[in-house]
């Protein structure tokens, strides 16, 4: 009997096994801050929102190459760090209080760019995935070159002046009707679908939980997960449609954030939304 029991543990352990009753130090579990592997970590933290396969998500999506082609490495890292005050998107940083490493974060950071590469160059003349002059969101050069997003400016920051906010208003609601309301509607209150309205953009609960920031990267790269073009892509409904300038993709984020007050392109209070 000894004879056979020897025989059996040797042959375990030739065929690579522990002594019965131990485990086998490869079957361990990674602890979850010593897992780096991109797919593990985009399906646990970033999946439920963005989309199993980086599209078809509430949130918008990173599979699409426009988005990647213009959108800096640092911006991406500094959003997984910090995520978007005043949205769903958390901060994933120990330091700013998530659950991710700093090596994790890069991982994130680096493997969107990579998973679903490779990143072809964005078209000539496109405005930067990043906000325009006077916007709340401006980006930076650090001495090395690594490009962040800063902080927001404070409450004492000095307000752009009525006449520029409504100026700015005003022409975006004229980009609108060029380039946006056969989709969305006159003043993006939608389009007739079944008896009611579809495509609304002008939805005080829907621009409360998307920042201007997110606005701005819609009105570039639309959303071609759900069948929205880009801003420099061919219409089909608009064959005589010209490419959006940086200056209109202002002009309409500015627009598009004034509806979240209920406020009309002249500046007025939309009376017939909010009586």
């Amino acid at each position: 009997m000894s004879r056979h029991w020897l025989l059996a543990v040797l042959t375990t352990l030739a065929a690579g096994c522990g002594l019965p009753g131990r485990p086998d130090p490869a079957g361990r579990p990674v602890p979850a801050d010593q897992v780096v592997d991109f797919a593990t970590l985009y399906k646990q933290s970033c999946a439920g929102c963005h989309g199993a396969d980086g599209q078809l998500g509430p949130a918008p999506p990173l599979n699409d190459p426009l988005f990647l082609a213009l959108v800096p490495d640092g911006a991406l890292e500094q959003v997984i760090t910090e995520g978007r005050p005043g949205t769903p998107m958390p901060a994933f940083a120990r330091a700013k209080g998530g659950s991710l490493t700093d090596a994790q974060v890069h991982v994130l950071a680096a493997g969107v760019k990579t998973h679903w590469g490779p990143v072809k160059p964005a078209p000539s003349g496109a405005p930067s995935y990043l906000p325009g002059p006077g916007q709340p969101e401006t980006i930076t050069v650090k001495p090395g070159g690594r490009e962040v997003i800063p902080v927001p400016p404070g409450p004492d920051a000095p307000p752009k002046p009525e006449a520029v906010q409504s100026g700015a208003k005003r022409d975006g609601a004229t980009t609108f009707a060029r380039a946006c309301a056969v989709c969305h509607g006159d003043n993006g209150r939608g389009v007739p679908n079944g008896g009611r309205p579809a495509n609304v953009l002008n939805d005080r609960v829907f621009l409360a939980l998307i920042s201007d920031q997110a606005l701005r990267r819609y009105v570039i790269t639309g959303r071609p997960d759900l069948g929205m073009p880009d801003y420099a892509g061919p219409r089909p409904r608009q064959p005589d449609f010209r490419p959006l300038t940086p200056e209109e993709v202002n002009d309409l984020v500015a627009l598009l954030a004034s509806w979240r007050h209920g406020t009309s392109a002249d500046g007025k209070r939309d009376v017939a939304r909010n009586p």
